[in-house]
């Protein structure tokens, strides 16, 4: 099956089955008069996918298009709890959908079974709903109420391979996500906030990969079992990349690869500015002076061995970790996820879940069309799709559907082209890594 044959089976189990499902077990279909689950799920996915901001009013066009004759009023009137908890249901049924482009997007991925960048971000919610979804409060914690989106991106396919839903104030280390298997051969890329030798340890013995950031204070020992005093031991090595087999861990002893490399001054001054700026926010102190010393260095540390993948190698992987923020960034800053809009929790809540469909539906279409391609812009790819909202809650059957879905790879082939940069991006330095230039990681 093609890719945009998986975009279009995803869309057909996603308002056809899954809908229907969701309908049933939220009961919002009471008597089916103007909507089902199916025209029900298409109004608001679909509205709020052409519209992140749509109207009462917009919504209303959209369901005609749906084939819901309903006026502005009575889609005021759908904003019920039943309706939540129905739109709820399908963004989770969606999200275990994974629609995932077959082209191979660099030599380097495919040493791996799977290369899988893990992440979270949070939304913020009505503060109604602390119980459920209890927040951090502050602006990370998105309040007293906040969910947040433990988010698996391979970054071969492109595909959505975990989106899974935990409170706001659940730190990321102790999401059950630490310990999924993902399979011999496969790699999980994750930032400090996953950091976890037992974590590391279980990966290693299932045959998987793993690759990190170094956590400060870590204990590291060289291999005659030495704890080393790793910032002046790290000094006293020569050559570009200090790429050692070391020990992690004072109790687990992990065998591991420590793969680093010091930092131009400028960028390690702007890392020291950053952990002051935290530090004093969190803790309301000054970061430690050895604390500080560690920003001159970038330290990462991986189980992947050195004929598999070169130093050089692992610093593209790494820094391909975000792709991922920018998946986020683009569900916040065009898809308005999380923006909290509406006179009242109800109406705020269905569009968070409404918002969220959205953007998937839109990673679909975007990886059916350019998912891999330097010379295109994800950002515009985003914003294209939208115009293809109308004809996608008219396609009734599997033919108009995937003609619909053939127009949008041409468009997005023809257009949304990358601005001109001097940088290199993701896609580019993971074909030729020795195009990376180390000042920026």
């Amino acid at each position: 099956m093609g890719i945009l044959a998986r975009v279009g089976s995803a869309l057909q189990r996603l308002f056809g089955d899954i809908a229907e499902t969701a309908a049933n077990e939220s009961g919002v279909i009471e008597r089916t008069r103007k909507f089902t689950a199916l025209s029900l799920a298409r109004t608001f996915v679909l509205g709020f996918l052409q519209n992140p901001k749509a109207s009462d009013e917009k919504l209303a066009q959209m369901a005609a298009q749906c084939g819901a004759d309903v006026t502005p009023q009575a889609i005021e009137q759908r904003h019920t709890a039943k309706l939540v908890d129905f739109l709820q249901k399908v963004f989770c049924q969606a999200t275990k959908l994974i629609v995932g482009s077959d082209k191979a997007l660099a030599p380097i991925l495919e040493r791996f079974t799977s290369t899988n960048l893990l992440d979270s971000s949070t939304i913020p919610l009505p503060d109604e709903l602390e119980e459920q979804f209890r927040g951090c409060g502050g602006s990370h914690g998105g309040g007293k109420a906040a969910l947040k989106l433990q988010t698996e991106l391979d970054l071969r396919s492109g595909a959505l391979t975990q989106v899974q839903i935990e409170p706001g104030r659940s730190p990321d280390g102790a999401t059950s996500r630490q310990h999924a298997r993902r399979g011999k051969g496969s790699l999980r890329i994750s930032d400090l906030g996953y950091f976890n030798v037992q974590v590391f340890a279980a990966m290693a013995a299932a045959a998987e990969y793993f690759l990190s950031r170094l956590q400060f204070g870590t204990h590291v020992l060289l291999n005659n079992g030495n704890v080393v005093d790793l910032l002046p031991w790290l000094a006293k090595q020569g050559g570009p990349f200090v790429d050692q087999p070391i020990l992690l861990g004072q109790e687990q002893r992990l065998p591991c690869r420590l793969i680093a490399w010091r930092l131009p001054a400028e960028q390690a001054n702007r890392r020291r500015q950053k952990l002051r700026r935290e530090s004093l926010s969190k803790y309301g102190k000054e970061p430690s002076a050895a604390r500080l010393a560690w920003c001159d260095w970038t330290i990462l540390v991986t189980n992947v061995p050195g004929e598999k993948l070169t130093p050089t190698e692992a610093t593209v992987l790494y820094r391909a970790r975000w792709h991922v923020e920018l998946l986020f960034k683009r569900w916040k800053s065009q898809g308005l996820v999380a923006e909290l809009s509406g006179s009242t929790a109800l109406r705020q809540m269905v569009r968070v879940w409404s918002r969220l469909l959205a953007v998937v539906i839109q990673h679909w279409l975007v990886i059916g069309s350019v998912w891999g391609d330097p010379k295109k812009s994800l950002s515009k790819a985003y914003e294209a799709v939208r115009g293809f909202a109308g004809r996608l809650a008219a396609a009734l059957t599997p033919a108009e559907l995937e003609h619909v879905l053939d127009d949008v790879r041409k468009t997005l082939a023809k257009t949304c082209r990358r601005d001109p940069r001097s940088k290199p991006g993701t896609f580019e330095l993971l074909n030729d890594p020795n195009l990376l230039d180390f000042g920026l990681t």
